[in-house]
């Protein structure tokens, strides 16, 4: 059972489990771009819609470790998950929310959950998500 000190995360933590989890999106990047080289017969990727593969990318890759536990494998060694408000598996809606939202205004949600009296950024508010601790003993 979470107490009520473990619903307000430091933001810290947080940012420590986005690092972590960008080492591993950096890592599968690479697999994703070294397969397009090959098809692009081993030269630089300038189209456009390369980006918009790698920002997919990268939302399958939250979006799926999201819904499957609430936690990311940095959210893991951080102890930290996040939960929906109104059900017990986050919707893609959600996950879509959380991303798009996170990506387009990193360092302001940071701050936002600094200054927040529940910890919560914007993309937790706006996805009707938020983040808790979990206990020590997972």
């Amino acid at each position: 059972m979470q107490n009520n000190s473990s619903l307000q995360p430091f933001v810290f933590r947080r940012l420590a489990a986005f690092v972590y989890d960008t080492f591993l999106l950096i890592a599968v990047f690479f697999v994703v771009t070294s397969i397009a080289m090959v098809f692009n017969k081993g030269q630089a990727i300038t189209n456009p819609l390369f980006y918009l593969l790698l920002y997919a990318v990268g939302f399958m890759f939250f979006s799926w470790f999201w819904r499957k536990s609430g936690q990311t494998l940095g959210m893991q060694a951080w102890r930290i998950q996040v939960i929906s408000e109104t059900s017990e598996q986050l919707t893609y809606k959600q996950c879509l929310l959380r991303y798009v939202i996170a990506t387009l205004l990193f360092g302001f949600t940071l701050l936002a959950a600094l200054l927040s009296k529940q910890g919560k950024a914007p993309h937790d508010s706006l996805s009707r998500t938020r983040i808790i601790f979990k206990n020590k003993e997972l």
